[in-house]
């Protein structure tokens, strides 16, 4: 039965599209008893997942893998549903920070984590489905667009495809973008502009488009799973409900109480959103910094969804709300795609944006209420720019929330821990974190299969 999510004094019930698809009737499996492996992966999200899955394919690895709680059900359930392989800072930021060799060499082996998404759902059979598509992001001011166009440029001069940009003829700063940015976009009508945006705020007046894609990540990591216990029974293990409470290094063993029994491992690979309370113990070194591997910042993103019984193209639009690039107003989105509705073929259209930020100490949880003043919100400030035709006021058939967790530098941290290289890192989110988590937990592999690799900046510090 459909249950809608209204407007009422005190409280919405969160209530993500994406959960309602997963399997409800699997019966809890917590850790049963002590165990000995080679690697432990934290977390079953998409960052444990994948991770668990390129271990296991690349190397002959015993892994467990322990959740908290159940499969899909923390930020790889409250999300988007989004697939995007740029990162939360810009890329010239990161060649002015860490180098233009690095940081191209990281936007590249992002970029190719579209290739290791096809891996995993070719090999695991996986049906969940997938939507590719060319995404779109809107611009209204010069500074938006010099720092894409320089990304772009960095790009060009890296060896990899820049997205395409169009500029409109009304742009007020059209004769004060740089001439060395001049073949990285083009002059078009305003009302181009309108049509790929999909808005009537003429504010907007230049577009950057580049790949992007959807899915639902919490239904295609379940599927993965049941592969990997089908694919590796002798070599893989899961568990779950089974909370991580403390995690001893010694210089060749790690020890990890795990629910009310003890695993030994040689590598434990932390691949959680950083809200936990595990304590992590060096026994041969100096102590291991909390900021590691929890209590990193944390921002709770909200979205709310609605269903058209009417089927349309699958996409995703952004739009910056600052004037400038860094400020703090977050920017708003919409995605759009086709989903499975009681009634018929139907498009779910979700829009988001507004965030609020966490501190240290504080409590999350998933299944908390959605706050009634950020549906209206919603529906008053940000549907006016992304669909301008549906009317105000209107239910919405889902709302929910999801936790980032960023890290300080906002890359992703993948690798060993250089106070103990038992412990290993596939960890941050930083708003984007789908497609990264599955490069990370490749990169993990190829680690654990003994390669040297490059220096990185993804290497944690």
């Amino acid at each position: 039965m459909i249950i809608y999510c209204r407007l009422v004094p005190d409280r919405i019930r969160s209530r993500s599209p994406w959960i309602e698809q997963l399997a409800t009737n699997e019966a809890p499996r917590p850790l049963d008893a002590d165990v000995t492996t080679d690697v432990v992966v934290v977390g079953a999200g998409i960052a444990g997942v994948a991770t668990a899955f390129f271990v296991l394919r690349n190397t002959a690895n015993r892994v467990l893998l322990i959740e908290r709680d159940r499969v899909g059900r923390g930020a790889t359930g409250h999300n988007a549903g989004q697939l995007t392989t740029y990162f939360e800072r810009p890329l010239s930021d990161l060649v002015d920070s860490c180098g233009f060799d690095q940081a191209i060499a990281a936007q590249r082996a992002v970029d190719g984590a579209w290739d290791l998404l096809d891996v995993m759902v070719a090999e695991s059979g996986a049906q969940a489905r997938i939507d590719r598509f060319v995404g779109h992001m809107g611009m209204f001011s010069l500074n938006h667009l010099q720092i894409h166009l320089r990304n772009s440029l960095l790009r060009e001069r890296g060896g990899l495809r820049p997205p395409s940009c169009v500029v409109s003829e009304d742009a007020d700063f059209l004769d004060e973008i740089p001439t060395e940015y001049s073949a990285l976009y083009s002059v078009v009508p305003q009302s181009r502009v309108r049509e790929l945006l999909g808005t009537t705020d003429d504010r907007y007046c230049a577009v950057l488009s580049d790949d992007g894609g959807c899915t639902n990540g919490a239904l295609l990591i379940e599927q993965v799973l049941r592969f990997l216990q089908s694919r590796y029974q002798d070599r893989f293990r899961f568990v779950d409900h089974t909370p991580v409470r403390r995690i001893e290094l010694d210089a060749k063993t790690a020890v990890i109480h795990a629910g009310e029994h003890r695993v030994t491992t040689s590598r434990v690979v932390m691949c959680t959103n950083g809200f936990v309370d595990h304590v992590v113990k060096n026994l041969v070194g100096s102590d291991i910094g909390a900021q590691m591997h929890h209590r990193v910042s944390g921002t709770v993103g909200y979205m709310a969804g609605f269903v058209e019984d009417a089927v349309r193209d699958a996409g995703a639009i952004s739009y910056i709300r600052n004037a400038i690039i860094g400020q703090a107003t977050p920017y708003v989105y919409v995605t759009r795609r086709p989903f499975g509705w009681p009634q018929g073929a139907a498009t779910l259209t979700c829009i988001g944006g507004p965030e609020i930020s966490l501190d240290d100490h504080a409590t999350y949880t998933p299944d908390s209420d959605f706050p009634v003043e950020v549906i209206k919100e919603i529906d008053n400030d940000i549907r006016p720019i992304v669909d301008s035709t549906r009317a105000k006021g209107l239910a919405y058939d889902y709302a929910w929330h999801g936790l980032m967790a960023y890290t300080e530098s906002r890359v992703r941290l993948i690798g060993f821990e250089p106070r103990n290289p038992l412990l290993m890192y596939n960890l941050g989110c930083n708003g984007v974190g789908f497609m990264p988590s599955i490069y990370g937990g490749y990169r993990i592999a190829r680690l654990l299969c003994g390669e040297s690799l490059e220096p990185s900046i993804f290497d944690p510090p």
